[in-house]
């Protein structure tokens, strides 16, 4: 994790922001609602799946971990009917973890 997410800490928070706006609005905003039309909530997982294999060569246990987080933002993205909230969530996520493999908290 540090070796791969520690170069990144120079841009923060702006990288983060730009990067994960252009993920959410495509597999939550674009992916999920074009869905939900034609298979209702088994769209969930229908998005969480591509944003799972999007994930490859990221470190293993992001790798793993996003098929149950794509769920989950996908979750949140239909129950308020926006993209916004799992963005905000991912940038957070995102951002705290270029902190911790970088070492700026200490």
């Amino acid at each position: 994790m540090r070796s791969y997410y520690a170069p990144q800490a120079a841009g923060l928070p702006w990288n983060t922001l730009i990067d994960l706006f252009g993920w959410e609005f495509f597999f939550r905003g674009f992916i999920l609602f074009a869905f939900v039309r034609k298979f209702g909530a088994e769209a969930l997982w229908l998005q969480a799946v591509p944003f799972a294999l999007a994930h490859i060569g990221k470190p293993e246990i992001e790798t793993l971990s996003t098929i149950f987080g794509g769920f989950a933002f996908g979750w949140v993205a239909y129950r308020t009917r926006s993209f916004v909230y799992p963005f905000l969530i991912h940038w957070f996520v995102g951002s705290f973890i270029i902190v911790l493999a970088a070492g700026l908290l200490g």
